[in-house]
C-alpha cells in the first residue's frame, strides 16, 4: 500500500468515525426515550470513547486536517449540549452547564469574527475531560433502577442518585465556567489585538472553493496554519 493510498484510508476512517458521533449525538435523545437510560448510558459512553479514538489515529498516523478539526469540535460540542438537554429535563441543576456552554459558543464564534484563535485551550481541554466523566456518570445513575440489582452498593446510590447528580452538575458547571473566563479573555486579546481588528478581506481575495476544499484534507497545510485564525484561512494570504 503506497503512503498515500494509506494517507486516504486513514482519513476515511479518522473522519468516519468523527461523523458516526456527530449522526449518534443526533440520535441521542430519540435513543433515549425509544430505549430508556440503560441503553443511552452505554450508547454515550461509546460516543465519548470514540471522541479519544479518532483524535488518537489522527495523532498516530500523522493525518490532522482543518476538516477532522472542526467536525471533531463541532460533534463534540452538539454530544455536549444533547446530553445535557436530557439529563436537564429530570435534574435541572444539569442546564445550568448548558447555558455556559451556549455562551463559551458565543464567545468562540465572537473571537471567530475577530480573526482570533479559536482552537481549544488547555483550559477546554481539561473541562472536556471533567464534563464527559461527569455526563457518564450521570447517565449510569439514571440507568441503575431499570438494572433491578438487589445490592445494598447499588440501592444506595439510586436513593441518592439526586444528590450525586447535584455534585457532579456543580462540577461540571465550575469546569464550565473556567473554561468560559479563559475563553473570554482570549476574545478580548483579540478584541484589542490591531492585527486582528484591521484584518479586512475583499471578496477579489476569497479562495475558490476547490481550494478551500483540498486544503480542508491537507495535513500539511494544517500543521502550517493551525495557530492561525480560520476567518483567514478562507482568504489568500
Amino acid at each position: 500500500m503506497s503512503k498515500k493510498v494509506g494517507r486516504i484510508f486513514g482519513l476515511i476512517v479518522v473522519n468516519t468515525i468523527t461523523l458516526v458521533r456527530l449522526i449518534g449525538a443526533f440520535l441521542l435523545p430519540f435513543l433515549y426515550y425509544k430505549y430508556g437510560a440503560n441503553f443511552t448510558a452505554l450508547f454515550i459512553i461509546i460516543l465519548f470513547f470514540s471522541d479519544q479514538v479518532d483524535g488518537f489515529l489522527a495523532r498516530a498516523l500523522k493525518i490532522p486536517t482543518f476538516f477532522g478539526s472542526i467536525m471533531d469540535a463541532s460533534s463534540d460540542k452538539l454530544l455536549n449540549l444533547i446530553s445535557f438537554v436530557i439529563l436537564g429535563l429530570e435534574h435541572n441543576i444539569m442546564f445550568a452547564p448548558l447555558v455556559i456552554e451556549i455562551a463559551i459558543l458565543y464567545t468562540i464564534y465572537s473571537t471567530y469574527r475577530y480573526g482570533g484563535n479559536i482552537q481549544s485551550s488547555f483550559a477546554g481541554k481539561v473541562k472536556t475531560v471533567i464534563l464527559d466523566i461527569c455526563v457518564i456518570f450521570c447517565f449510569i445513575l439514571i440507568s441503575l433502577p431499570a438494572l433491578k440489582i438487589d445490592n445494598n452498593i447499588i440501592n444506595y446510590l439510586i436513593e441518592n442518585t439526586d444528590n450525586y447528580i447535584l455534585i457532579l452538575g456543580i462540577v461540571t458547571l465550575i469546569a464550565c465556567l473556567i473554561a468560559l473566563n479563559d475563553y473570554v479573555q482570549k476574545n478580548k486579546k483579540a478584541r484589542e489585538n490591531p492585527k486582528c481588528m484591521s484584518i479586512k478581506y475583499e471578496e477579489k481575495n476569497r479562495k475558490s472553493m476547490k481550494l478551500i476544499f483540498e486544503q480542508l484534507f491537507d495535513t500539511n497545510y494544517y500543521l502550517k496554519h493551525k495557530d492561525e485564525s480560520i476567518m483567514k484561512q478562507f482568504y489568500i494570504q
